[in-house]
């Protein structure tokens, strides 16, 4: 890169040829400088001692006295050696005092050359900056600092030497705390003092690239109470990983200081979350090492640790081998440098060395935490040949802990075991847990009656699958029918639950297993119930679903005694239908038919559900009509949310009159059913998606007459309120207000000013009649907005012109059709139908 030259004139010319320059003495008054930059101290210093000399020649008389000619010579060597690159140590003053210099304001101008070979003028700021490696604001602060300190030191001296030195160490105490106050630097966790920070020393690119971590470091939000932020960790590497290349060229640059402050930030660990940690801390331990820096101990347990981690194991633990002189014999670090060695040693597989160093641990002076011991367990437990070594350090561990060992201990302890395989283990460990440690099964073929019952392994179960240990949950299952102990079907429901809640194929599959080993049992059970006594031919399981087993079409691994139940099918139907696994689901229905238990609505809802998205939507219905005719099942809500999410205008995007007709008339007949049937609302969520979806079929299938019938009706029966948001939707014939295209924006547009007409026209109404439409009572303003919605209904039928005795026919005709005829206006008929119960009502 060709060196970057800065002009210095003082002659207001931006650029003077070398002739010149060369025939300075006695032709050219105005002197012309050219200088190299090289070392930014020097280049900062020598702009300085050229400014001063400025400023004595624009303070000069007008009125010289004559240049001496020896002074001339100096002057022009003093230019050759600047030309030449070489900076005095000091200049003579009275050199370019003496010099014919003009009067008047002197204009220095500074150049740099860029890369690309062109040179460009930089302001006076970016000339400091680029020669210190300072911006502006910062080089002006330590100036003002060094003036300050200047001034306070000579003023201090001179109060010393005219006898009054008891008040000038008063002084030098409060001007130490001032400067510390307004020049404080970053602390840390242990309240470490990192002073002023700052890396300089960069010119050009170089500093361009450290200015991002430079500004880092004066950010006075870094640290607040030794405490770094999220933000902080974030930006603190991101501004050192774009300054490294640049520091790796000079890292005697960056201060201890720096250092030690950028290894606190990067290691935090408590309060935020830091996932890159041992990443970061290993490679900024590396530039460390590279600048030539010793870390402390307690940094190289750490960088040792994050070597580790990082993949280089044999070379982190030979590090913490070596380090047992200079770290592990220390009380300071002697606790944790043992600990790392049991954690690295046991990870790696060294069980012995890590045993050896445990020992060193527990057998010193030094308060240790016996729960260092986990890691030694873990790696015993994972080999058969060492399972009872591992079963006698953790009754070591528990020894040791005593009444301070938590649950969280004992969880830990049993995941081992039952990752490991060790279920007696592990039995026993939990056995430690819910009797203190006073009842021994190891060995037993039978084990005590305080354990096998389902409530004992009940809670094991929970516990474990609550913990997220659901492989493990199952292990016990296996391992405790074994032992002659079965989970409750209750138990393995929650089990085949959790499994589907995780939606990886694994665990789907491996709930399917569960699920259809239970049914089996099931149909077993009732196969061998109906044969009575009858035992005149040997004994047959029944299994009509031979292709619910593994692929291989062997029995599966387990065989679980556990029977289906109804909510076992209900999990397995939701599982198919929101799969859009029919085929499955019709497999489970035909189960489900001979599992001899009574049918529920679930299971019928989401029969429903996967007919109709299967396309099939009169074997929905047909299937409706059985079940609630012929099973006598009670639909519910979420059976007409069902029932009415079959017809056409819910499930085609192109409409069929043919097939809106028939809509039409099915919707009445599910709405005839939804009135008479005996059930009632159970959650929120129902009451205010079940109207919405009535109200959108019937507007979609152009039913008005129904639409206007079914809002009067579940105003009386539901207690329904159309909100205002729902009011807009309808008008817009849209279904959500959350689509952003250009087409719903305009609609919802000219939907939200026609509610707005039919708002001010019913108040202008309740204004005739003297009612005070500023103070409108709840009742008031409900039965505002069912006025609006029964007048939308009518605009959207283009029928608020027509005459009510036209329009009376057709709405009885609806109202026979949905069953609300005779129920409309009848206090005691529509008290016997509400849909709405106490709580709801209250809730809502």
């Amino acid at each position: 890169m060709p060196p970057r030259n800065f002009a210095l004139d003082l002659s207001r010319s931006s650029y003077v040829c070398q002739s010149c320059l060369t025939s300075l003495r006695g032709v050219k008054p105005n002197a012309q400088l050219w200088l190299t930059r090289h070392a930014s101290g020097l280049a900062r210093r020598n702009q300085r001692r050229l400014e001063v000399a400025a400023a004595k020649v624009k303070a000069a008389e007008t009125q010289k006295p004559p240049v001496d000619p020896k002074t001339n010579e100096e002057l022009q060597k003093l230019i050759t050696q600047l030309q030449n690159g070489e900076l005095p140590d000091s200049v003579d003053l009275s050199i370019l005092q003496a010099a014919d210099v003009p009067d008047g304001p002197v204009d220095v101008r500074y150049f740099e050359q860029t890369p690309n070979g062109q040179t460009k003028q930089l302001s006076t700021d970016d000339f400091n900056m680029s020669t210190s490696g300072l911006d502006a604001d910062v080089g002006k602060a330590i100036d003002d600092l060094e003036r300050q300190m200047s001034a306070t030191v000579k003023m201090l001296d001179r109060m010393e030497k005219q006898g009054m030195q008891q008040k000038a160490d008063v002084l030098r105490r409060q001007f130490k705390t001032s400067l510390k106050k307004q020049y404080k630097g970053k602390t840390g966790p242990e309240a470490e003092e990192y002073g002023l920070l700052r890396i300089s020393g960069f010119s050009g690119s170089k500093h361009r690239a450290i200015a991002s971590l430079n500004s880092f470091l004066a950010r006075e939000s870094v640290v607040k109470g030794g405490v770094p932020k999220q933000k902080d960790l974030v930006d603190c590497w991101k501004g050192y990983s774009a300054a490294r290349k640049s520091l790796s060229s000079a890292w005697q640059n960056v201060s201890r200081e720096v250092w030690d402050f950028l290894w606190m930030i990067v290691s935090w660990e408590k309060g935020v979350e830091n996932p890159n940690r041992m990443r970061h801390v290993y490679v900024l331990a590396k530039d460390m090492k590279a600048a030539g820096l010793m870390l402390s101990d307690s940094q190289q347990l750490l960088a040792i640790e994050a070597m580790f981690v990082e993949g280089w194991k044999e070379e982190a633990i030979e590090a913490w081998k070596k380090a047992v002189v200079t770290i592990g014999s220390k009380p300071e670090t002697f606790t944790d440098y043992y600990e790392l060695g049991v954690r690295m040693l046991s990870l790696n597989g060294d069980v012995e060395r890590a045993q050896r160093a445990a020992e060193t641990l527990l057998g010193s002076a030094e308060k240790v935490d016996a729960r260092i011991l986990i890691l030694i367990i873990k790696a015993l437990a994972v080999k058969q040949a060492t399972n009872e070594k591992a079963w006698e350090t953790y009754r070591r561990m528990r020894d040791l802990l005593g009444e301070s060992m938590m649950l969280e201990d004992y969880d830990e302890v049993i995941s081992l075991f039952l990752g490991a395989n060790c279920m007696e283990y592990a039995l026993q460990a939990f056995v430690d847990m819910m009797f203190s440690g006073t009842v021994d099964i190891r060995g037993r073929t039978r084990l005590p009656i305080a354990i096998s019952n389902q409530f004992f392994i009940g809670k094991w179960l929970k516990r474990l699958i609550g913990a997220g240990d659901l492989n493990g949950a199952y292990k016990v299952v296996v391992y405790l029918q074994e032992k002659g102990v079965s989970a409750s079907p209750i138990q393995l429901n929650g089990l085949i639950g959790a499994w589907i809640r995780t939606e990886t194929a694994e665990n789907l599959e491996k709930a399917e297993d569960l699920a259809w080993n239970m049914i089996r049992s099931r149909l077993n059970y009732v196969h061998m119930r109906g044969r009575g006594s009858s035992m005149d031919q040997p004994t047959r399981l029944y299994d009509p679903y031979p292709h619910s087993r593994p692929s291989s079409g062997e029995e599966p691994e387990f065989n679980c005694s556990a029977k289906a139940t109804a909510e076992t099918f209900s999990i397995m139907a939701e599982n198919y239908s929101s799969r859009g696994l029919h085929d499955a689901l019709e497999q489970l229905w035909g189960a489900f038919q001979h599992a001899a238990i009574g049918p529920t609505s679930f299971l019928m809802n989401q029969l429903i559900r996967s007919y109709s998205q299967d396309g099939k939507a009169d074997k929905a219905i047909e299937i409706y009509r059985d079940m609630t005719t012929n099973q006598n099942i009670s639909p519910d809500a979420y059976t007409f949310l069902a029932l009415f999410n079959t017809l056409s205008v819910n499930r085609l995007i192109i409409r069929d009159p043919e097939l809106s007709a028939r809509d039409v008339r099915r919707g009445r007949e599910f709405f005839a059913d939804m009135v008479h049937a005996n059930w009632k609302f159970e959650s929120p969520e129902t009451f205010h998606l079940l109207p919405r979806t009535i109200l959108f079929s019937m507007l979609k299938a152009q039913d008005y007459a129904g639409m206007l019938i079914a809002a009067r009706a579940m105003n009386q029966l539901f207690d329904f309120t159309p909100p205002g948001p729902l009011l807009i939707e309808l008008a817009a014939g849209t279904a959500t207000l959350r689509v952003q295209t250009k087409r719903n924006i305009a609609l919802i547009m000219e939907a939200n000013s026609l509610v707005d007409n039919l708002t001010r026209q019913h108040r202008t109404r309740l204004a005739e009649q003297g009612v005070d439409i500023d103070n409108l009572a709840k009742s008031q303003k409900s039965e505002e907005l069912h006025h609006v919605l029964e007048n939308l209904i009518l605009v959207k039928a283009k029928a608020q012109d027509v005459r009510r005795d036209k329009l009376m026919p057709h709405l009885d005709m609806a109202a026979k059709e949905m069953g609300v005829y005779d129920i409309l206006g009848d206090a005691e008929q529509v008290a016997k139908h509400r849909k709405i119960i106490g709580h709801l009502e209250d809730a809502l």
